[in-house]
């Protein structure tokens, strides 16, 4: 008896978010909330909640850096760079940003105005299905130079792409 009624407990919250889930920011394996009494943050690029259909397939992306040796690489570049990189790997493994559900993001030195470039990147990325995101900052990444790198879990519906060519 008391299973049933946490479970009914449960289901009777999630009936009193789901018109809070915009339509067009879902897709079959993801749907993202930000129920009223959490902080509204998608106008800073996440979500609080991205829940995932028990039939999605699940892509785990390693962190991606924007540093280049040739340069340039103040923040906002490396940060351009590093989303690029996760896009294209996200392309790779036949998904999109909007197919992600979580990011970390690790920042060297960070400040406000690097905060507020991330939000507008975030935005930018991901659009109207932001995932939800952890921002750590770090004294250091793997080497002199770095100060920023996205990591990125995504979920997807559509078959497994084909093998990629290893390098």
């Amino acid at each position: 008896m008391h299973a049933f009624k946490s479970s009914s407990l449960a289901a009777m919250s999630l009936l009193l978010f789901l018109p809070l889930i915009p339509a067009m920011a879902q897709s079959p394996a993801k749907v993202v909330l930000n129920p009223p009494n959490l902080s509204i943050t998608t106008q800073y690029g996440y979500s609080q909640i991205a829940m995932v259909s028990a039939s999605a397939r699940t892509i785990y992306i390693s962190g991606q850096v924007g540093f280049d040796k040739d340069g340039p690489n103040d923040f906002e570049t490396q940060v351009d760079r590093a989303f690029g990189n996760l896009t294209s790997a996200l392309a790779a493994a036949g998904a999109t940003p909007s197919d992600v559900v979580k990011i970390t993001l690790l920042i060297k030195d960070h400040s406000p105005a690097r905060l507020a470039y991330l939000g507008k990147k975030r935005r930018e990325v991901f659009d109207a299905s932001p995932p939800a995101s952890t921002l750590i900052p770090v004294p250091l990444l793997y080497t002199d130079g770095v100060s920023f790198e996205v990591d990125a879990v995504a979920v997807s519906s559509k078959p497994m792409p084909a093998a990629v060519p290893k390098r």
